[in-house]
């Protein structure tokens, strides 16, 4: 299980069968979180202080929003995903790109 939300105002937290902390590196445009299963998600800080996190693809992992930011006044003010699979590795980057075919 993999738990994947937002922190401060540029940490991207990863807990679970993998714990690491990633820095957001594109501001405005957001960032990328690839995982073993082949699931994408799209991470973003957004001007409105609420961390957003969006399924581009999903994988084989069982997909479940925990949690959907409502206000950056609050203390929750991340979305909160959870992968349940046996996730082996994570890649963060800022760019992706798919077959058009």
């Amino acid at each position: 299980m993999i738990k994947i939300y937002g922190a401060s105002d540029d940490l991207i937290e990863i807990e679970g069968d993998i714990r690491e902390e990633f820095y957001l590196k594109s501001d405005e445009d957001g960032d990328f979180l690839a995982f073993s299963d082949g699931t994408i998600l799209h991470i973003q800080y957004t001007n409105e202080g609420l961390w957003r996190i969006t399924p581009i693809f999903k994988g084989k992992a069982k997909y479940k929003k925990e949690y959907e930011a409502v206000s950056g006044d609050d203390e929750e003010y991340s979305d909160i995903v959870v992968l349940e699979e046996d996730i082996k590795w994570i890649l963060h980057g800022s760019e992706w790109a798919k077959c058009l075919g």
